[in-house]
């Protein structure tokens, strides 16, 4: 896919910066308030929903989930008896969310957005690596100015995925695609919960370092972890997928919870849902869009980054500060300068109909 193919629906996105101007002034009326000794008025913040398995094999029952945003704040939920489990947090991505089972053991994940997330001790193994072999326990506590960058989350759950080739391929999932922390799946001893059962994970840690232990139920060593491994040919997807098929992740749907894409889309096109965050001001909730009817979606972060009309249709006062893609899904980050300063992301993800 071209730029060309994109740069009707940016267009109409580029609007998004709401006229960048209008956004900024709206933020800046909403946080001073009415005026006089009126103490300034904040907007409440937006909410969304976390919500997927928490599973070591077994489903997580009864149990309390944590999940913390990229700001600090915390919201907890309690896991049903097949383990699942919903979480409503105010609307500050990305998100750790954290269990401990029966047995004491802590069991770590990752949400770039909100959405679907598994809590596993494989999303615990990608998650150790992603955070350099430090305990857990204190990426928790200090995740909003301590945490990993996306990039290394999704390197690491790669790793997850070429370490555990062989046990993934035996139940029929494809290694080269599967995503651990959103790829759907039941605690029900089929798929991706078959590995987990076929396996034990052991993280053993003093006050500055973990290193971890893989056997299977018997105890017998399975694998020996090898955060060198070649990830070659592995390629993840944000977009949750159903696990338990023969492919893996990539199902091909997306959960839109605000914005809702119009009915009977032409078959084989694609969808973009587009979400608007913007940094600071209490959290301010922006409608999600869906654009159908696109005949593709960009190839390559090249492709989707080297638009150059797009960033020329942005008004006066915004500059791009970074953008990135990872299929299916690309994020611009962009700042508006005036009237006041305010920093904003926008992420278009492609959904094939």
């Amino acid at each position: 896919m071209t730029p060309a193919h994109l740069q009707g629906a940016r267009r109409f996105v580029s609007c998004l910066t709401l006229s960048a101007s209008a956004l900024a002034a709206a933020l800046t009326l909403a946080a001073c308030g009415g005026g006089g000794d009126s103490p300034p008025s904040v907007a409440p913040a937006a909410t969304v929903q976390l919500k997927g398995i928490a599973a070591t094999g077994a489903a997580i029952a009864g149990a309390s989930v944590k999940a913390v945003n990229a700001k600090g704040a915390s919201a907890t939920g309690t896991t049903a008896a097949d383990g699942s489990f919903s979480i409503n947090i105010a609307d500050a991505a990305p998100f750790v969310l954290s269990v401990t089972d029966v047995a004491g053991k802590l069991w770590v994940s990752y949400a770039q957005a909100a959405g679907a997330v598994n809590i596993t001790p494989l999303t615990t193994l990608a998650m150790l690596d992603a955070n350099a072999g430090k305990p857990l326990a204190d990426l928790i506590g200090n995740w909003a100015t301590l945490r990993p960058t996306e990039t290394a989350v999704v390197e690491a759950a790669k790793k997850v995925n070429a370490n555990l080739r062989t046990q993934l391929q035996a139940q029929g999932l494809d290694a080269t695609k599967l995503n651990v922390f959103v790829d759907s799946f039941a605690a029900n001893h089929t798929g991706l919960d078959a590995v987990l059962d076929s396996l034990r994970v052991t993280l053993n840690c003093s006050a500055t370092a973990c290193s971890q232990t893989i056997t299977n139920p018997a105890g017998a060593p399975l694998i020996t972890w090898n955060a060198n491994i070649a990830t070659n040919g592995i390629s993840l997807s944000w977009t949750a997928g159903v696990a338990g098929g023969a492919t893996g992740g990539g199902g091909g749907s997306i959960d839109v919870t605000l914005g809702a894409c119009a009915p009977n889309p032409p078959a084989g096109s694609y969808s973009m849902i587009v979400q608007t965050s913007v940094t600071g001001f209490g959290g301010v909730a922006i409608p999600e869009v869906c654009i159908n009817g696109l005949p593709g979606k960009p190839a390559s972060q090249a492709d989707f980054c080297a638009d150059a009309s797009f960033k020329q249709q942005l008004p006066p006062g915004v500059s791009i500060l970074s953008c990135a893609y990872t299929d299916p899904s690309g994020i611009i980050s962009a700042r508006i300068t005036s009237p006041v300063a305010i920093d904003y992301s926008v992420k278009y993800t492609f959904v094939k109909r």
